[in-house]
């Protein structure tokens, strides 16, 4: 494999199978760089695009990854523990490893769209993924 890696955005299918048993609701989400398809070591960089319309990734946590996440476009609600902090396009947002976290789309009307990444992890398997059902309100 070579030292470096180039892809284009347009040329990642969405991964499959990701739906709302899971906790991803009315999202795609592709992974740009990890272990398989770049040979990355510790690190994942994705993509994720959030229907208008409460779209969202519902509580979760990864035991073995930090996660950041910059907002391209749109606006939301990052799920922070039990809190909920509005973001918008711009905003960079940063959890630790095993932090419960989350997104919501605020917008009826316009897609919101995430770059972000897990550091300490170079796969899925490895970041971990455990879905918390949100507090009842």
């Amino acid at each position: 494999m070579a030292d470096s890696f180039r892809v284009g955005i347009g040329d990642v299918p969405a991964v499959p199978g990701l739906g709302p048993d899971q906790g991803w609701v009315g999202m795609t989400v592709q992974f740009l760089v990890d272990a398989t398809a770049a040979g990355s070591e510790h690190v994942v960089f994705g993509r994720a695009v959030f229907a208008p319309g409460h779209a969202e990734h519902q509580w979760h946590r990864h035991p073995g990854a930090e996660e950041f996440a910059l907002i391209v476009r749109g606006q939301g609600i990052v799920l922070d523990g039990d809190n909920e902090i509005p973001v918008s396009a711009g905003d960079v947002v940063f959890h630790r490893k095993g932090a419960w976290h989350g997104f919501r789309n605020t917008s009826s009307s316009e897609e919101a769209e995430m770059i972000w990444g897990w550091a300490g992890a170079a796969s899925r398997a490895e970041a971990g993924y455990e879905l918390r059902h949100p507090p009842k309100r």
